[in-house]
Formats: structure tokens, sequence, C-alpha cells
């Protein structure tokens, strides 16, 4: 599909959705458009024999803008939501990526709604409609169809129970989470518990026609249980049956859950994933703070004490590229905090440690309000491990002395809202 039908279709669905919003009757009050405008300066800092030394951006450095627009109308039970979300990077990234091909390419959705406009040299750009969705609601009953967002879980670093653009564990940037296509039906019950049911339509590429193998459909319930609050998941999700249970309570006063998650795969086989994690608010020098730790089990983790890249299992791969996953051992322990240094500052390191190597990922940030509507975001990433580990660098093949390995990073964004 060539660039200007895409953009076409983009424009053409953004104007189905809104003329049929505008029929079902003018909007209680004018809704102005909101937004955010991102800019981000990002250096990397990768080892003289990885993948990226190898392709010519060992040390780089990115300058990145984001414009999201957004519009959410809203009259009797019924709502609009619009959102148009602009991007664009310089610097030796780009070229990366393209070396990199298809594995870099978002997860497929139903409806192509996202055009390339810059791609030459250390210049990329896309632009997109990031939220497309008509709801009515009552009291007892939510319906949502079009593009949306839906997170799942209670994971604070590892989301095995979110199976829909989790966020990396690494994200520099979790405010607002890629929508998906999808028909959501919420329904709310008097004791606080509820269930939620979706159909996810998915072509298995770009291009494609939806399939039921790339498609995912499921249940979800919370509830309470013997006083303990509860989470149910069922669902059918790129030809695997997906079970979950998650439960979370208090420990004196800390807030704890325990998630399970069994996936039984289309061509035989179960691999069961969970977490458990705990956290805490508390006084530390008199100042607020929130700690926390998780482990995390991937039940589709390598098993093996020494692997290389090209003899990853298949169902991981599957999950890596479509973000679903974004680690390849078995054993997790992270744990962090963040520490309100003021009422403008709140800042806090997290560790993520693979149990299984030995490599260790070093995590900080910090953010500063400096305004009402303007927000300053600094951080580091620093991997930290040997040859043959997960953030030290795995050899893309069983004699290959080229590692693939996260660089270090630093980066620094400013976020105006409007």
């Amino acid at each position: 599909m060539s660039g200007g039908e895409r953009t076409s279709r983009l424009e053409l669905a953004a104007a189905a959705l809104a003329a049929l919003a505008l029929c079902l009757g003018s909007p209680a009050r004018a809704e102005p458009i909101h937004g955010r405008i991102e800019v981000q300066d990002t250096a990397a800092f990768a080892r003289e024999d990885s993948l990226d030394a190898a392709l010519g951006a060992r040390n780089r450095n990115d300058l990145a803008a984001d414009l999201r627009l957004t519009w959410e109308p809203s009259w009797d039970r019924w709502s609009f939501s619009v959102h148009y979300n602009a991007s664009a990077s310089y610097g030796d990234s780009a070229r990366l990526a393209r070396a990199r091909g298809p594995l870099t390419a978002p997860p497929a959705t139903l409806v192509d709604l996202e055009d390339t406009f810059a791609d030459d040299g250390h210049l990329t750009g896309s632009h997109r409609i990031d939220r497309l969705a008509l709801t009515y609601s009552t009291a007892e009953t939510v319906v949502r169809v079009g593009r949306q967002a839906l997170t799942w879980g209670s994971g604070l670093v590892f989301r095995p129970m979110d199976l829909f653009n989790p966020f990396s564990p690494t994200a520099t940037d979790t405010e607002y989470k890629p929508g998906v296509d999808m028909i959501y039906v919420q329904r709310l019950f008097a004791d606080g518990s509820d269930v939620q049911l979706i159909v996810v339509p998915r072509p298995p590429r770009r291009g494609a026609r939806a399939s039921s193998d790339a498609s995912s459909a499921a249940a979800h319930l919370h509830t309470t249980i013997a006083g303990r609050r509860t989470t149910w998941l069922l669902a059918r999700d790129h030809g695997d049956w997906v079970a979950a249970v998650g439960v979370n309570g208090a420990l004196g006063g800390a807030t704890w859950n325990l998630e399970v998650v069994p996936t039984f795969l289309d061509g035989g086989g179960t691999r069961v994933s969970g977490l458990a994690n705990i956290s805490y608010s508390a006084t530390l020098m008199r100042r607020n703070a929130t700690l926390f730790a998780e482990y995390f089990h991937n039940g589709f983790g390598a098993r093996e004490r020494n692997f290389d890249v090209a003899s990853l299992p298949p169902e991981l791969l599957d999950r890596l590229s479509r973000g679903q996953l974004f680690s390849t051992r078995r054993n997790y322990l992270s744990a962090g905090m963040t520490l309100e240094v003021n009422p403008l500052l709140n800042a806090g390191p997290t560790v993520i440690a693979n149990l299984d190597d030995g490599s260790v990922l070093l995590l900080a940030s910090a953010t500063v309000s400096l305004g009402d509507n303007l927000t300053l975001v600094a951080g580091a990433q620093a991997p930290i491990g040997g040859h043959r580990t997960e953030f030290g660098g795995l050899p893309l093949a069983p004699a290959s002395q080229t590692f693939v390995a996260p660089p270090a990073r630093l980066y620094l964004q400013l976020r105006r809202y409007f």
C-alpha cells in the first residue's frame, strides 16, 4: 500500500467516526483539543563487539520530537476519543533501525492508520491515529468500539497478564500506551466486581486480511473471594489459549500481588509464567517514598545455560517480535524506589537482575515539574554482565563473535502539555 493510500485511509477512518459521533448529538459542552509535545535527546553507548557497533552505530545520539493531539467530547451516554500522534527522530538510530530490518516493525492492527512521511539518511518520521473509539456507557455497562488502550495485570516491571502492547521494562515514556483495534464490553456489578469481554481482530501481517490465528478474544473478571481481590482471565490469543489468575492483598502497611499465567500452545505444550510483587509506602529522611520488589518467572524463557539468538525457542521469538515479551531468560528479580525529594521533584533507581545468568540492568530516573504544564525527565540505563548473558550480550550464533546487547543510555525529555 502506498503512502498516499495509507494517509487517505487514516483520514477517512477519523472522519467516519467523527461524523458518526456528531450524528448522535451535540456534545454537552464544547470540548477543546488538548495534547502534549515532547522533545527528547538520547545518547547510547554500545559495546565494541555488539551488533550495533557492527552496523556502524556503536556510540550514537538521537534527537526526537513527539506530538500528540487529543479530542474527547462526550454527551449524554456517548463519548468519542481521537488521538493523533506524530513523531520524528534524527540520528544514527534511524540507520540502525533500517539495518535491523522488519523485526523493528510495529505489531499489526486491523486497520492501517499509520504513514511514514520521512525515511532518509539520519531522519525518520511517521504519524498515525492512536485512538479512534466510540463509547456508550451506563451505570452498569460500557461498550467501546475502535482503537483504544487496555491494560491488565498488576505487574510493576514485568507484565505477563497484559497481552496488548505492554510497556517494556526499559520504556522511558509510559504516559500513553499504543492503541489496539478492538470491541470492548464491560459489565459492572453492585458488589464491586466487573467482567470485561474483548475481541481484537488482526491480520497476520500488514496488508493482509484478519485471521483467527492472529486475532484475540478474552474474558477478564475482577471479583472478591474469601476477602481477597482476585482477577481471572481466559483468552484465545494468536492461536494459543491463555489462562490467568491473580490475587492481591495487604501485609502490614504493604500491598502484595500474585499472578500465575499458563499458556497452552496451539502446537502442543504448556508454558507457565508468573509474578509476585510487594510495594510499601514509607517515610525516608522525612520524605515520602515508595519501595517495591518483584519476582518474575518467564515460562517462555530459554532453559539452556549457554545459548545464542539463533537458538531461541520459536514461541519466545514470536512474543519478542510482536512486543508481548522483552526478556529471554526465565527468572528475574527487580527492586526499586521512588523518593519525593520535594513536591516538584521525584527520583529513584530500579534494578533488574537476571537470576539465571547473573547479569544486571540498572535504571535511574528523575522527574521535575518546571511549571503547571511543563515537565523535565532525566534518566540513565546501564547494562552489566559478561558475554553470553542477557544484559552483557548474546551471540548471534554459536560461533559468532558479534553480540546482541542493550547499550548504556542517557536521556533527557522535556514535555509540554496544553
